[in-house]
């Protein structure tokens, strides 16, 4: 993950590359090395020439070596949809999530030490790297979207199949995120905030939490459709 970190510095803005930590489920037909213990897996999407994307892609397949390499040309939505099985339907999950002020040795370390121990082999540990590309260089104020300076993106799914364990892995997970605490950026990205109170929503939009609001309240005065990480219509979010 370290050598990871390095060679990311290095992609250009054509490649998007992230980090996967999960254990090998009993469905995914893979070698018996890769059930032995934890996998990190890296990888992602190169949308340039082939030729390019071999060259790019040499330092990542000589480190190691990897235990498996199947990049491969395919249809962007095959890639989108490959790593689907790991959240299968029908199991229980908590999710944590928060963008990295870096991604430190400190914070690799402790995710590792975790995972090390989480009580559930279906947790999945995702690092997404936004990197310094065009999305950072989008104006603040011109999309609902913000946070577009940090570089690294922190994703905890725990997910497991007996409800009698809830406790245990909800514990965990709030346990791991306490220890992260250190490395995490004061900043949520909106899309992996699950059941959140408004102080949450307010922390992945900040300042245009108001402008977002009084647009609620324009379009939606009645806050019909509230079944989400809801952002109240003007007043409301004004008077709560």
């Amino acid at each position: 993950m370290r050598f990871w970190r390095e060679y990311e510095k290095t992609a250009p803005e054509d490649m998007t590359n992230g980090v996967v930590i999960f254990n090998a489920p009993a469905e995914l037909p893979v070698s018996d090395v890769l059930r032995r213990e934890a996998i990190v897996s890296m990888g992602g999407v190169y949308i340039g020439p082939l030729e390019e994307g071999e060259r790019l892609l040499r330092p990542l397949r000589e480190f190691g070596p990897p235990a498996a390499d199947i990049y491969q040309r395919m249809p962007y939505s095959a890639a989108q949809g490959m790593a689907d099985f790991l959240w299968p339907k029908g199991l229980y999950g908590y999710w944590k999530s928060s963008f990295l002020k870096s991604l430190s040795d400190g914070a690799l370390d402790t995710i590792l030490e975790y995972y090390g121990k989480t009580p559930a082999p279906r947790t999945v540990i995702v690092i997404e790297h936004n990197g310094n590309s065009a999305w950072s260089r989008v104006p603040d104020d011109a999309t609902a979207f913000r946070h577009r300076n940090w570089p690294y993106n922190l994703v905890v799914t725990t997910l497991w199949t007996d409800k009698a364990d809830t406790d245990a892995n909800i514990r965990w997970t709030r346990q791991l995120w306490e220890a992260m605490h250190p490395y995490l950026a004061d900043a949520a990205y909106f899309n992996y905030l699950g059941e959140v109170g408004e102080e949450e929503i307010r922390l992945a939009y900040g300042k245009k939490y108001q402008r977002l609001a009084a647009l609620k309240e324009k379009y939606d005065p009645t806050n019909f459709f509230s079944m989400n990480q809801n952002i109240k219509p003007g007043r409301a979010a004004a008077s709560s």
